[in-house]
């Protein structure tokens, strides 16, 4: 109820004072607009009613809120509240910096010759206008970073504003990048098409970019170095959310620059091929691609190295090692889909090709066959060395393979791969058996032989994709079988049963046909403490009746042994046992409170509708974002 209330608390204000501020800001520049006092009537009397309407709606609300966390320190450290804080904030300063970047945009237009209209933003604005916004919203964020100080003041150790002011210095970090990387690009496309593009338009490129960096470099400068000094706190250097952004920056800016660098080579060979277009025309269609993978290498060879340096130093091996699998995995299905793309384009030509197809090298077939050259070129290289490199680490003997291969990322993209490979025969199949009932029927495609031959491309590639990556699946199981059985051999397990022979025998039973190869031993506990043979188990099975009353020879026996300690929790007379999962002084207090109302020691567990409910739903979308992604990587060639 309490969450509930400050996010109806906290909602109401940050819209009421977006509305109040936006309000002001409109009235104040009614004031700069000129013609009759206060501007056109509809707006004044729009900022009038916001307002007028706003104002009272923000009072109440917000200092009540603010009375609520004088009084009340759980309300003052409230995630809500230090999410409201840092998100008006946001909501203030972001706009300011893009009135800023308006005004220095057309400035720079202006200074270059250019009309103030082709500014990238705010090209119909004036300098009032941005003016105005920028003052109000920097005077409002000035009350609410003292609020927030305060609030840090009150509460120095509170993880909520620490978590929350994490997700804010990246932001801005983000924010400052992409104007980084956007200056740099429209910088160096200036640059790179100066001898061709000579006109307004390449001027425009010059002040946009220069915009965007004067703005950005400050930006993404002073919040890096923020980050980069609060290090020295643990929570910081180990946050999650850290180690996730260095990720994605590294792989999206490593997509970006593979991307670029595809465009390239596609126009390179363009030319090759035989397309006609003046120098300065093909030097300005590469300047584009190139202007874009200049600073995404940049970016990917900065954070790249910072990722590496995080990972020696905040990660322990096992989770070193999966991270780097993860990326090289990631890496390996880019990859191969680029392959496969760029197989699927080349053999589609060549069938044209044999075929006969009437103006074959022609502009379309060219592009086509650079399209498919330069995503081999990118692709396969990249492909061979990534799953070389991650074949050699499944196929390795000792618990470094052992790990690899139980590794769920490498499960996780095997199956994929063989999810892929069989909808992709399934789907291929059937429009390939369409083509041919319907040529049975009587209605045959145009040009059935080429038709079905580019159906039948398909069909190869998605059946070459399934086989091999089927294959690679049943070597791992192989391998993981003789590794698990050697392990299982070193392990033997030692059962101290009770007098009945059913404990035992049902848990030999089970580990006989589960583990075949796991030693097994049961000894009677009545006969008192195992002998040295025994005692050199590496795991002992017992039932919890014999913590209830243990021999003493048998307690300290168990006591001196060095090895696992498995209690199968049988019902015992007078004993209940707490689960390990959650609190257990709360698991320990609903159990005692159950008992006393005259209720079983523990509830059954059944599993949640609505948890069955969501793992449909996320592996529906999960499907749909695949789909998706396949479609914009395709799209990419057409």
């Amino acid at each position: 109820m309490q969450t509930i209330r400050r996010l109806y608390l906290y909602g109401v204000t940050l819209v009421s004072l977006e509305v109040v501020i936006w309000g002001a800001i409109g009235l104040t520049r009614s004031f700069f607009a000129g013609g009759q006092i206060g501007g056109s009537v509809n707006r004044l009397a729009g900022a009038l009613s916001l307002i007028l309407v706003g104002v009272p709606v923000f009072l109440i609300h917000w200092l009540l809120a603010q009375r609520l966390a004088v009084r009340d320190a759980a309300e003052r450290s409230a995630r809500v509240r230090s999410l409201f804080l840092y998100g008006v904030l946001l909501a203030l300063l972001v706009p300011a910096a893009q009135n800023a970047l308006a005004l220095l945009n057309r400035s720079l237009h202006l200074a270059l010759g250019q009309y103030a209209y082709r500014a990238l933003i705010g090209g119909n604005q004036t300098w009032s206008d941005n003016l105005v916004a920028i003052a109000i919203n920097l005077v409002v964020s000035a009350y609410f970073y003292a609020r927030l100080r305060s609030d840090w003041r009150a509460l120095p150790e509170a993880d909520t504003l620490a978590d929350t002011r994490r997700l804010y210095r990246y932001f801005w970090m983000l924010y400052g990048l992409v104007m980084v990387f956007f200056g740099l690009q429209q910088t160096l496309a200036y640059l790179l098409s100066f001898w061709g593009a000579l006109g307004a338009g390449a001027t425009a490129l010059l002040a946009n970019g220069l915009t965007l960096l004067l703005l950005g470099t400050p930006i993404w400068v002073f919040s890096w170095r923020r980050i980069q000094v609060s290090l020295g706190d643990p929570a910081e250097s180990g946050s999650l959310l850290r180690l996730l952004l260095l990720y994605l920056l590294t792989l999206v800016s490593l997509g970006v620059l593979l991307t670029s660098s595809g465009f390239v080579l596609f126009h390179l060979l363009l030319f090759l091929l035989g397309k006609t277009m003046p120098l300065l025309d093909f030097i300005e269609e590469l300047s584009l691609p190139l202007s874009v993978a200049i600073p995404a290498a940049l970016v990917w060879t900065y954070y790249g190295r910072t990722l590496q340096v995080e990972m020696n130093a905040m990660l322990e091996a096992r989770w070193r090692s999966e991270l780097r699998r993860l990326y090289s995995y990631i890496l390996a299905a880019a990859a191969l889909a680029a392959t496969f793309i760029g197989v699927m384009l080349l053999i589609g030509f060549l069938l044209d090709l044999l075929l006969g197809y009437e103006g074959v090298w022609g502009l379309a077939s060219r592009q086509n066959l650079a399209a498919a050259l330069a995503t081999l070129a990118i692709g396969l290289p990249l492909w061979v060395f990534t799953w070389r490199s991650i074949a050699a680490e499944a196929n390795a003997v000792g618990e470094a393979g052992d790990r690899a291969r139980r590794s769920l990322v490498r499960k996780g993209y095997l199956y994929l791969a063989l999810f892929a490979g069989v909808l992709g025969v399934m789907f291929s199949s059937g429009a390939l058996l369409y083509q041919w009932i319907s040529a049975l029927l009587g209605q045959p495609p145009l040009d059935l032989a080429l038709e079905s031959a580019q159906m039948l491309k398909l069909v190869i590639l998605f059946l070459v994709v399934l086989v091999f990556h089927w294959r690679a699946l049943r070597l791992d199981n192989r391998l993981a079988e003789s590794a698990l059985a050697r392990r299982h051999a070193q392990f033997p397990v030692l059962i101290l049963a009770p007098a009945e022979i059913e404990f035992a025998q049902a848990l030999v039973e089970r580990l006989e046909k589960e583990v075949s190869e796991l030693p097994v031993a049961v000894h009677p506990y009545s006969q008192g403490a195992p002998d040295e043979t025994l005692s050199a188990a590496r795991a002992v099975i017992l039932p919890a009746e014999l913590l209830s009353k243990p021999p003493e020879a048998v307690r300290l026996w168990l006591q001196g042994f060095k090895g696992q300690r498995l209690v199968v929790p049988k019902p015992v007379p007078g004993w209940h046992w707490v689960s390990a999962g959650g609190d257990l002084t709360e698991q320990t207090v609903r159990m005692v409170r159950r008992l006393a109302e005259g209720e079983p020691a523990l509830p059954p567990r059944q599993t949640s509708g609505w948890m069955v409910l969501i793992y449909v739903l996320a592996g529906i979308s999960a499907l749909e974002l695949l789909g998706l992604a396949i479609a914009l990587v395709v799209s990419l060639f057409q």
